[in-house]
């Protein structure tokens, strides 16, 4: 693809067919421009031949195949290590992420070919964009000597570490180069975290043909950033990188700080240009945090100031590709991807999706492309007529394809809003008559609200495997949709009392929001088990699922994906025999702290917000406004029929100068304890008429309820205890450091320290009923010898102590560990003592 005439390069077969006067007429001098190079792992850079292709050499069938307004997966990097964290991809995981893509036929592309519509991607291959986030020195790293001194080659030059992102690109394009290696990398003026060479690796960068994007001077909060703020920071990091270079490079694309937007028109003016001198920049795109697959720059739901990214963890894979975790082969992916024509003076799409098309997209000499896939006929080089006329031809073939079929509704009467365009019910039977542009993970994803399947994945496989088809539809083919419903689940509250033995499991939301979940769930049912705990709301304040909620929806408090059907998935637990507990972490909110500043935590010393190490995570428990919110999701998750409402974090902070904290407390609530317990007996007055159980987490050290740790958190169990129906004190042993209780090293004694603290909660609760039911280690951390004797243990030490229950948590949500810990204990039920 050439790029529109307001952009500042041409692609290279754009180049070709304009020829050098029209390049030269756009401002493109030859010395401004990326070089189009090829370079080798010590940081050699050599010119690379480059082969135009005409337009007459391109396959016809390519027109036909292609989808130039296809998604386009824009994959979000942060960090590499040894080690799977959220933010972290390990070195391996990367490498088998560009062995898929490979093997899926995609092609690199930087954000900045996408801003400029500069998409040189080979005929029948996909778009395809990596990015990475804040130059840290996994991205891009030098080896170095014993003594801390860069390495060199014979050459004297730096030796790049084959163990970085940039080296691990570089040997895989070696291997492939029809892949290619571009990349978007979004700076700071850390220069990825490697005192020395800065300027070589950004020089290295471009040389080698990736991109250089602006993430802000500091990491930058735009959400709540003065326009004049947001052009000095965005100014500073143009003009230290044309530094570093040595030469003029205009930044074209820029990542939002933690996805924080502009709130107003203003300061999203400054995100787009602004500076002067070597300062200036102007950005053609701006990066969103996460979400989804990003539109095709020729969609006109594309938007250069909010594009879409993938974060790069697999469950996003899982979503988005359909792509099991260290899978590397092909897949059937969720969304239609761009698909290239190899044309650049051509924009090739299924003429059915003509309705996303954007005219003013194309560059001048380019022409617009709808194909009738069915027919092969392609249009557009065609007159307006014949377009037209394969339009007609296609719907008169539908219509002589469903004649014959019964008359149905266009809606399911117990739904009350119409189907899809193109489906029926009749009979009790759902079905869809194909159009142009289908395909069955897109059919699926329209009508899974409308069965009984739980994500579209699975509706697809069943969709394939009722109607005996694999990927191949024809235009017009009536499709049966299988496990049609005759109105949406409205499940109800299971009411237990106190007395209820909970026996269960954590997971997150996005496990939530997939078919694992009800693997789990009949796993956990075999082992004995009969609860699930999952996030409803994280500790970063993300909601998991689409929350009605005036303010969530506001502050954008849910970002897509994970739950996105709650009362199915609250009905089919709750058909499973399960409690179904909604986990909300409380005043850890850092999505309302930064979207509502006047809900923060105050410093005393400087009147603004207070931070936690440096970070803007909490909001103020004592301010109704905070209660409120917490209190209106509940009673939303109420009525979806969650059996019990969870809180964590329902404390002040712990960690940073705690000392500096003021908030707007009530004349009566003296304390941080007070504070807490006055916003429980709140909730539970909203809450409790409902029938639903409120249960608490609270740290495992309060169990000793040493002075200093209560007045810090406010988690005075005595005072907390009234207004629970259950606390949960989090005993795991790993989370006991130094010579705790007098033991050098606690995670060594998983039975004194469940056993002990499980006591402790009782002796400090006696008399209110309420129940301790102890969140247990599922988990290796700091464990010596890590399994399910370990698991065992802690369950016998809960229940001599006469713990009510348990719950087990693992973070990653794998229990194979846990539950073979939960069948030695259902074997041999008895305390397994450990020594003192």
């Amino acid at each position: 693809m050439s790029l529109d005439p307001q952009s500042r390069r041409l692609s290279r077969t754009g180049l070709a067919a304009l020829g050098l006067a029209v390049a030269l007429s756009f401002g493109c001098a030859p010395d401004s421009k990326q070089a189009a190079t090829t370079g080798n792992a010590s940081g050699t850079a050599s010119a690379a031949t480059t082969t135009t292709s005409s337009v007459a050499a391109v396959n016809p069938d390519a027109y036909v195949h292609a989808n130039e307004l296809g998604y386009i997966p824009v994959m979000e990097y942060h960090r590499l290590g040894s080690t799977e964290q959220r933010w972290t991809r390990t070195y391996d995981n990367f490498r088998k992420d560009l062995e898929f893509f490979y093997n899926n036929g995609y092609h690199l592309v930087t954000m900045r070919d996408v801003a400029e519509r500069h998409l040189d991607v080979p005929a029948g291959k996909k778009a395809l964009v990596l990015t990475f986030d804040d130059a840290t020195l996994e991205q891009f790293k030098y080896e170095t000597t014993p003594d801390g001194k860069i390495k060199k080659d014979a050459s004297g030059k730096p030796v790049i570490d084959p163990n970085c992102a940039v080296g691990i690109l570089d040997a895989f394009y070696a291997q492939h180069p029809d892949f290619g290696r571009a990349a978007t990398f979004y700076v700071l003026p850390s220069g990825f975290e490697q005192d020395a060479g800065i300027g070589d690796k950004l020089r290295y960068l471009l040389d080698t043909g990736r991109e250089i994007g602006n993430h802000t001077w500091t990491h930058l909060d735009m959400a709540h950033a003065s326009a004049a703020t947001i052009t000095s920071e965005l100014s500073r990091l143009q003009a230290f990188v044309n530094q570093q270079l040595g030469k003029p490079y205009e930044i074209g694309t820029m990542a939002l700080p933690d996805g924080l937007y502009p709130k107003t028109p203003a300061t999203l003016a400054a995100a787009v240009s602004g500076g002067s001198g070597s300062g200036k920049y102007h950005n053609e795109a701006i990066m969103l945090v996460g979400a989804n697959p990003s539109y095709s720059p020729y969609d006109k739901r594309y938007s250069a100031n909010a594009v879409a990214r993938i974060q790069a963890i697999d469950e996003e894979f899982h979503l988005w590709f359909n792509r099991k975790p260290g899978f590397t082969g092909k897949v059937t992916e969720s969304r239609p991807p761009y698909v290239s024509d190899g044309d650049p003076n051509r924009v090739s799409f299924p003429i059915d999706w003509k309705k996303y098309f954007n005219p003013s997209a194309l560059a001048a000499g380019q022409t617009a492309n709808p194909v009738d896939p069915n027919k092969k006929v392609m249009t557009g080089a065609a007159t307006g007529e014949q377009v037209a006329a394969n339009a007609s031809d296609a719907a008169a073939a539908q219509k002589k394809n469903t004649s014959a079929t019964v008359v149905g509704s266009d809606e399911i009467p117990g739904y009350g809003v119409k189907l899809p365009v193109g489906g029926t019910y009749a009979d009790g039977k759902l079905s869809y008559t194909v159009k142009a542009g289908d395909s069955v993970e897109d059919i699926a994803y329209k009508f899974v609200k409308f069965t009984d399947c739980y994500t579209y994945p699975e509706l697809a496989k069943a969709i394939r495997a009722e109607n005996h088809i694999s990927d191949a539809l024809s235009i017009g083919e009536k499709l049966t949709i299988p496990e049609a419903r005759t109105a949406p689940p409205a499940p109800h509250m299971v009411p237990v009392g106190r007395a209820f033995v909970a026996k269960g499991i954590y997971v997150t939301g996005t496990t939530a929001g997939s078919n694992d979940v009800f693997k789990l769930a009949k796993d956990l049912k075999t082992h004995g088990g009969n609860t699930i705990v999952f996030d409803a709301k994280d500790m970063d304040g993300v909601l998991t699922y689409d929350s009605q909620v005036p303010l969530a929806r506001q502050i954008h408090a849910y970002h897509g994906g994970m739950i996105t059907d709650m009362p199915k998935f609250i009905d089919r637990l709750h058909q499973l025999g399960i409690h179904v507990v909604a986990r909300m972490a409380l005043f850890h909110d850092n999505t309302l702290a930064h979207a509502r500043h006047d809900l923060n935590l105050r410093n005393k010393k400087t009147g603004g917000s207070w931070l936690e190490l440096g970070q803007l995570d909490w909001v103020d428990p004592s301010m109704q406004a905070v209660q409120d919110y917490n209190i209106a999701l509940a009673k939303e998750l109420i009525a979806d029929g969650v059996d019990e409402i969870q809180y964590d974090y329902v404390r002040f902070p712990a960690m940073g100068d705690t000392q500096d904290i003021s908030y707007q407390q009530q004349a009566t609530e003296k304390t941080h304890a007070d504070v807490i317990a006055a916003w429980l007996k709140r909730a539970h007055d909203a809450l409790s008429p409902s029938g639903v159980l409120l249960s608490a987490d609270v740290y495992g050290v309060v169990a000793w309820s040493e002075p200093i740790d209560v007045t810090i958190t406010g988690q005075d169990l005595t005072k907390m205890a009234p207004y629970l129906d259950a606390i949960s004190p989090m005993l795991y042993p790993s989370h006991f450091y130094g010579n705790y209780e007098h033991y050098a090293y606690p995670p060594d004694h998983p039975h004194y320290f469940v056993n002990q603290g499980v006591k402790n909660v009782l002796k400090k609760t006696a008399g209110t009923g309420v129940a301790v039911r102890p969140w247990l280690q599922a988990f290796p951390f700091r464990i010596h010898h890590y399994g399910p004797d370990y698991v065992t243990t802690q369950l016998g030490a809960a229940q001599s102590a006469n713990g009510q229950g348990w719950l087990l948590w693992n973070a990653l949500n794998d229990y194979t560990v846990g539950f073979a810990g939960v069948d030695d204990w259902n074997k041999h039920p008895q305390d397994v003592a450990s020594a003192p």
